[in-house]
């Protein structure tokens, strides 16, 4: 399974409680790696000594980010909020096995709803809008690298949640994984 993050939504029926977990697949658009995010993420998840290119890369990283902030808060601000990630390389994360917490967990962070023109999270706030309108509902955030939050649902309930999410959008790699979430 891959490790990402899904949304277990739970509904009030005529006949009970019933839910299901719609997963959240990165496309790895590269929108979310800015320099600002990477820096409210959290710590690198390395033992120190471990990895000591990616520390002489931090470290040099702080030394000028000090300096810039010397030069006032404008130039600091304007640069890390339009400064990719300096660990992104083609899109790709060139520390993912150690990336922080907040990276890991995207885009259940601070950061990560408040993200534009991420075509997957478009979709994902658009796959949970359409599954929660004109229904009470419950939306709570979980990373499937814990146990999965088991949902409950019907084969009929699945499957009227799988037209109306054909209706805005997934992909057969979401539709995939939302199967395994929802053991279907």
């Amino acid at each position: 399974m891959i490790d990402t993050v899904y949304a277990h939504i739970q509904f009030i029926g005529r006949n009970g409680f019933w839910s299901i977990n719609l997963p959240f697949v990165c496309t790895k658009c590269g929108v979310c790696c800015i320099l600002d995010d990477f820096l409210t993420a959290g710590p690198v998840k390395a033992k120190l000594g471990s990895y000591p290119e990616v520390e002489n890369k931090l470290q040099s990283i702080y030394d000028y980010l000090e300096k810039l902030l010397e030069g006032g808060e404008e130039k600091y601000d304007e640069y890390v909020l339009h400064t990719s990630c300096p660990f992104v390389k083609d899109k790709e994360c060139t520390i993912y096995s150690i990336r922080p917490d907040g990276c890991r967990q995207f885009p259940n962070t601070p950061f990560g709803m408040l993200s534009e023109d991420c075509e997957a999270l478009d979709r994902f706030k658009k796959q949970i809008k359409v599954l929660k309108q004109g229904r009470g509902s419950k939306v709570t955030f979980h990373f499937t690298t814990e146990p999965v939050k088991e949902s409950k649902l019907s084969p009929q309930q699945y499957d009227n949640c799988v037209l109306k999410l054909g209706k805005v959008g997934i992909t057969d790699e979401e539709l995939a994984l939302m199967k395994v979430l929802n053991r279907q």
